[in-house]
């Protein structure tokens, strides 16, 4: 699905500001033994303009009675961000809290800092040192053209190559990382390389025709020393004619020892299509090519970590015949369970189908697809009310007031750590995109360990860092907001379905009423879909797959209560007291594993962490990723405000 040379970097936002949470009103602490690690956090050095790496600071109640309470916390200077923990919390004996901060340097020099917690009952707040220093560069990255358009490429041929020069323009050296592109595009002609002033790099880009469709993305140029940029990419990917591979040249990972399922596919000619290896090709040990197109196996244990080109040979039934070279990249195991390939209806060996692929097609009696009768279309209706509500976004000032000249826009994430870790890759992503609009700003509320149960709660403490912390670090005001990207489950949910997903449904039409409560000019919802958990390796309970995959039908009927005129989410004034923004589905990511759903999306196991649960950094949170710049820069209840004008 992907060709990957992975670069993380972090962008540049606006300062934080010191913040205080007011004292809570909670019992005193019978215990205060507690341990605080480390002592002080010493950053390394980044580049001004830049955000480092994140660093945590574990405050651990080591009592054996009575619990430890944090009432409030703060961070000072504004060049130190609070990236993720909250106040106030209770620390029964033996738990712990997590507080990560990060270092983003305004000026080339050396900052000191300080992060206090205030712990109740105990007279003098702890403070924990920081230090960082900004170092200045003289580097400048140019990546042109900006955007490359594609013509409309037929599903089992490639486009001509275009080029993009990457240069930089400044006076001192940096170092190409990385570029990250997604399928159906591909680079050619990349390695790292140290760019000197007025030195440059070419690449060649081209469209390889897989699934038909429309395909809106980004390629991302990552430097050592600077903030990634990068270059829009729009092709169509149509019907083939003429006899050609159409599966993407390097394809989903297999790991040593594991499992593994591919199924090649063809366009053109006269199907059916017979397939062989090329004469002096081969796979890996322990995965063999069946005539239908079929990879499967257990990759052997004495497979070196590598990437094994092959070639293969297509025969369609009037004895055309083509071949592509392809690519398999074997990992290494991940810690999770790298066999679980494909989950299936429990009890029967059906597996389980995307519902955007179930149409109306039933798991377990609920009907399919994304939106009422099994379509993943909007009722026309409903849509041209959402795209209404995206006409009305326009840039804010911090008082809510319309500022076409200086104004934002806010997007904001509200969720769980999957969608804390995929913003990550989006938030990269998005600032490497010449193609949004420069008056669009991401605000990462969603947060590791906070559950829809939480958001539903409008007074849990979760929502106490994105007002403290996360809108200021990015310069807005609750007054700005005027977009949320919703993504969050309840963890190892009991009972059976579909009871077992009502009160998740439940949780979210009271998160979307609290949005709009907390955010006073929010226009519009979208919800984020699950990924897939088959991997989960028995340690970790978090909604396993089929959990996971039902967890979809959820966020369906509360966005179907909304189209039905549910009173409690009426959006539209006309109707009366509006309750909540408007809602639709955003990006839907789930597949079951290695088994493509019908646009080719797949989740192979190094694309998952060891937990079995979150994307993995490398791999895993650029899919999702991909698919959320793709349906903003598509949808068009999304492109009136987040495409550059």
């Amino acid at each position: 699905m992907k060709m990957l040379c992975m670069f993380r970097s972090a962008r540049r936002v606006s300062s934080a500001v010191l913040f205080m949470l007011a004292l809570a009103a909670v019992p005193a602490a019978t215990a205060q033994n507690y341990s605080i690690t480390p002592k002080s956090v010493a950053f390394k050095q980044v580049t001004v303009g830049t955000v480092g790496l994140a660093y945590t600071v574990t405050v651990q109640n080591t009592g054996k009675t009575g619990d430890v309470i944090i009432n409030s916390y703060s961070v000072t200077p504004s060049e130190f961000q609070f990236f993720y923990g909250w106040s106030p919390v209770t620390l029964p004996p033996g738990q712990l809290i997590n507080f990560s901060l990060r270092f983003a340097p305004d000026s080339a020099e050396t900052f000191n800092g300080t992060f206090t917690i205030n712990i109740q009952g105990v007279t003098n707040p702890i403070v924990v040192p920081l230090t960082g220093t900004g170092v200045a560069t003289g580097a400048k990255g140019s990546v042109a053209p900006g955007a490359l358009t594609f013509a409309a490429t037929a599903a089992g041929a490639t486009s001509a190559s275009q080029s993009v020069k990457i240069t930089n323009v400044g006076t001192t050296g940096t170092t190409v990382n990385s570029i990250t592109i997604d399928a159906p595009f591909q680079v050619t002609g990349f390695k790292t390389q140290v760019l000197q002033p007025g030195k440059s790099l070419t690449v060649g880009v081209d469209l390889t025709g897989t699934i038909p469709g429309s395909y809106n993305n980004v390629m991302t140029v990552g430097y050592s020393n600077l903030n990634s940029q990068g270059t829009n990419l729009v092709g169509t990917v149509g019907p083939g004619s003429a006899l050609g591979v159409s599966i993407y040249p390097t394809m989903p990972a297999p790991v040593v020892g594991g499992a593994y399922l591919s199924n090649l596919t063809a366009a053109g000619g006269t199907p059916p299509y017979s397939w062989a290896l090329a004469t002096g090709s081969s796979l890996p040990s322990g995965l063999s090519l069946s005539s239908t197109g079929v990879i499967t196996g257990t990759v052997a244990s004495t497979v070196a970590i590598a990437s094994y080109s092959f070639t293969v040979n297509v025969t369609d039934s009037a004895n055309n015949k083509t071949s592509a070279l392809l690519t398999l990249p074997v990992m290494a195991q991940t810690g999770a369970k790298c066999n679980n390939i494909i989950s299936y209806i429990t009890g029967t060996t059906t597996p389980l189908v995307p519902i955007n692929d179930l149409g109306t097609g039933t798991y377990e009696g609920s009907e399919g697809g994304l939106y009422p009768n099994g379509s993943n279309m909007r009722p026309a209706a409903f849509d041209a009310a959402g795209v209404a509500a995206a006409q009305s976004i326009q840039p804010l000032d911090a008082n809510g007031t319309v500022d076409t000249v200086n104004g934002k826009i806010g997007l904001m994430t509200v969720g769980m750590s999957a969608l804390f870790d995929t913003f990550l890759q989006f938030t990269t992503d998005f600032y490497a995109d010449p193609s949004v609009n420069p008056q669009v700003v991401l605000v990462p509320g969603a947060q590791p360990r906070a559950y829809a149960a939480n958001f539903a709660n409008p007074t849990d403490w979760f929502w106490n860092p994105i007002f403290q912390s996360f809108l200021p670090e990015a310069g807005l005001t609750a007054a700005q907001v005027q977009v949320v990207y919703i993504k969050d489950i309840d963890p190892s949910p009991t009972g059976t379905f579909p009871a077992d997903r009502l009160q998740l449904q439940a949780e979210y039409e009271s998160i979307v009423q609290n949005v709009y409560a907390k955010f006073p000019n929010v226009k519009i919802a979208y919800f984020g879909g699950p990924i897939y958990t088959g991997y989960s390796n028995g340690l970790n309970t978090i909604d396993p797959e089929p959990y996971e995959y039902e967890s979809a039908f959820a966020v369906k009927w509360a966005i179907q209560d909304q189209i039905n005129g549910n009173a409690n989410l009426n959006w539209n004034p006309a109707n009366g007291p509006v309750m909540a923004p408007w809602m639709s589905w955003g990006a839907y990511p789930w597949a079951n594993g290695l088994l493509a759903r019908s646009d080719g999306t797949t989740w192979s196991c190094p694309d998952i962490k060891y937990d079995g649960f979150h994307p993995s950094e490398l791999y895993g949170r650029e899919i999702e990723s991909n698919l959320m710049l793709n349906f903003f820069k598509s949808d068009d209840t999304s492109t009136p405000w987040f495409l550059a004008p």
